[in-house]
């Protein structure tokens, strides 16, 4: 049995031109895409002129639901330039769906069209195209593909955008809050917080020191809610520890139990305090700040 070697053969090789030679080739040959991508193509038109400019698309096609399909070749390394055109592209023709082919993909651009595909409505893919020949064999096209806006991207990008609008929350309520709730077990929480009218030694910013009123006792497992709120008198550095101590006006009082909800309580919460005491839950009271502010 005689058993060939498969070499790559330079791209230059088998398209001399990369318009001329490569897009023509590749628009009479969309089925490799098709294949590869799972997806029909249909031409549309080669070297589509935008409107009002000098700039083309290489292949302008439709998927199976007549929608654009903006693709953009290069028979070189991924550049800033095309990274550029498909967009411009794309938004002028109205394109959800892009791809774009070159030689070498750089990660720069792999980091972006990641980036594209989690975090927008575009379907975009990457693919890298090199060429292979066995022994006198005619050189044959390869395409991998480097990005795809698969599932498993578009649900990167959804949570992505769930933790930065809690973030977001989280930020906007720590600046408009008057209260700190801090987690305290039974012990500590009957001897310090009820028997000396403070508690220490909390971690917090010193701006914050400032904006805080009252303090909320957390009674951790088993009884896992706020029992107590104290308002506070001042917030003074604790020792050398760079944490603070908090005083209170008087002793604290004692409220109808305030629960967890979906909140873990593992260290300082800050939150409005006439929100935590309309609330049930001080998960309530968080999204009370929420809704307030997203409604103003």
């Amino acid at each position: 049995m005689s058993i060939g070697k498969i070499e790559k053969v330079d791209l230059r090789d088998v398209w001399k031109h990369e318009a001329k030679d490569f897009t023509t080739w590749l628009a009479s040959n969309l089925e490799y895409l098709q294949d590869i991508l799972d997806i029909n193509l249909e031409l549309d038109e080669v070297e589509k002129k935008l409107d009002l400019s000098n700039y083309s698309i290489d292949i302008l096609a439709a998927d199976d639901d007549g929608e654009a399909v903006v693709i953009e070749n290069q028979l070189e390394r991924s550049n800033h330039t095309h990274l550029g055109q498909i967009l411009t592209y794309s938004v002028n023709q109205e394109a959800k769906t892009i791809i774009w082919i070159c030689k070498e993909p750089r990660q720069e651009h792999i980091n972006v069209i990641n980036w594209l595909n989690e975090e927008t409505d575009k379907q975009i893919y990457f693919l890298k195209v090199e060429a292979f020949k066995i022994g006198h064999s005619k050189p044959a096209p390869y395409f991998s593909v480097i990005c795809a806006p698969t599932v498993e991207v578009k649900n990167i990008g959804a949570n992505k955008k769930v933790s930065r609008e809690k973030k977001t929350q989280r930020i906007n309520r720590r600046k408009n809050s008057d209260c700190i709730i801090v987690p305290a077990r039974k012990k500590g929480f009957e001897e310090v917080f009820l028997g000396e009218n403070q508690w220490y030694a909390i971690r917090m910013r010193e701006k914050y020191t400032e904006q805080i009123k009252y303090i909320a006792g957390y009674q951790v497992a088993p009884i896992s809610a706020i029992t107590y709120i104290a308002e506070v008198e001042k917030i003074v550095p604790y020792k050398d520890t760079g944490k603070y101590l908090v005083k209170f006006k008087s002793k604290a009082k004692k409220v109808n139990k305030i629960l967890a909800g979906e909140t873990k309580v593992q260290g300082p919460c800050y939150v409005n305090y006439a929100d935590l005491i309309e609330s049930k839950t001080i998960s309530e009271a968080f999204n009370r700040a929420y809704e307030l502010k997203k409604a103003s």
